[in-house]
């Protein structure tokens, strides 16, 4: 009698796994046989080293700067943006088809990463030799960011603009070394903006409060049957799924094994986020410490601006040689984000992204779709 999925036992499914390990081990060995494309390796290569070309004109170089605003990270690599161009304007518009209605459901992560696309994409014209004029959601196109290029004789600095192909989100353990003080207080600066602060916290006392939001959040968001769904929607077991869709959570870049689509869903599908859990608890110890962004608004344009300020730090982060990784659980959840304005004294603040930061190597790294497939005029 065949057993269904969910009564299998653990020794069994270990059984199971190790039988898959072994096809996945002569897969290689089976695929010479057939015609070869480019890998996994090789659109990461396309994706992130791919050197500026600054000749031509406007409009090629307007692409360009867009290439770069979509290395720009966003909630499990959905990377839901638009850009359309019309003369020297760029409107970024959200794609809400690839809005995360549950772990998202106001979109405001969404908007955050617009925020992070917009500050490379201003960084990226500065670059070229552009100034830029840019307005959150006018009035006369209130669903978009319009950016306004002119040109300009003064160049900005690219310590920052060289960082935005090196910078990644790095999920793996990380060196439990200290960060100096100087260092330290660069990060802080570049995170600042009119209405955003972000909060440092390198003692252990608030970082094991930390530990315990996150906790908290991963049991909650995992007793939702419809979160782990749509976590299962937007990650990529295997090399053959990245490449496909070449967005999404690929394995491969949180040190996972590649798995057939089936086991990889088998698998978290039957989580309890325990597991979980522990790997995000062992996370934040090995790391230096931990930043809190938070807004005085809770808008739209707010989001927007957590992004930039966001972006901001990473990029800075990345000159530096520290990696970072978010750990948003406690924002997410409604009960649990009020919690921590009550916690760390947040009266009139709202916390947008937690995230921890360190020393670490660097890990595999995600991809991003063609430029056509983000791209459009008027």
């Amino acid at each position: 009698m065949n057993r269904s999925a969910t009564n299998m036992t653990r020794r069994e499914f270990l059984a199971l796994a190790a039988q898959v390990g072994v096809a996945t081990a002569l897969a290689p060995t089976l695929a010479a046989c057939a015609p070869s494309g480019p890998t996994y390796d090789d659109h990461v290569k396309r994706v992130w080293e791919q050197p500026l070309d600054a000749g031509g004109n406007m409009n090629s170089q307007i692409l360009e700067i867009i290439r770069y605003a979509t290395l720009a990270p966003s909630g499990h690599n959905t990377q839901p943006w638009k850009f359309a161009i019309k003369d020297n304007t760029i409107r970024i518009l959200p794609d809400f088809a690839r809005h995360l209605a549950i772990v998202d459901p106001d979109d405001r992560e969404l908007f955050i990463s617009l925020g992070c696309a917009l500050e490379n994409l201003v960084i990226a014209a500065q670059q070229m030799g552009y100034a830029d004029e840019t307005a959150l959601f006018p009035a006369n196109d209130p669903d978009a960011i319009v950016v306004r290029l002119n040109e300009s004789k003064t160049k900005s600095d690219s310590h920052l603009f060289d960082a935005i192909p090196i910078r990644q989100s790095t999920r793996n353990e990380y060196a439990k070394q200290k960060i100096p003080t100087d260092d330290l207080q660069k990060l802080e600066q570049a995170s600042q903006a009119p209405c955003i602060s972000a909060l440092l916290f390198t003692e252990n006392q608030p970082i094991e409060s930390f530990i315990e939001y996150v906790k908290e959040g991963n049991r909650q968001q995992y007793a939702d049957k419809h979160f782990v769904e749509e976590l299962i929607q937007w990650l990529r077991f295997n090399d053959d799924e990245a490449l496909q869709r070449r967005d999404g959570l690929s394995t491969r870049c949180s040190g996972n094994p590649s798995t057939p689509r089936w086991l990889g869903s088998f698998f978290v599908g039957g989580s309890n986020g325990d597991d979980q859990t522990e790997k995000d608890a062992k996370n934040i110890r090995s790391s230096a410490g931990m930043m809190l962004f938070v807004s005085e608004r809770n808008d739209k344009a707010a989001w927007v601006e957590t992004g930039r300020a966001y972006e901001r730090y990473a990029l800075t982060a990345t000159t530096l040689n520290i990696k970072s990784a978010f750990l948003n659980q406690p924002i997410e959840v409604p009960t649990l984000r009020s919690q921590l304005q009550t916690r760390f004294n947040l009266a009139g603040a709202y916390p947008q992204l937690l995230l921890r930061f360190g020393y670490s190597q660097v890990m595999p790294r995600s991809l991003r779709r063609p430029i056509e497939a983000v791209i459009g005029r008027g």
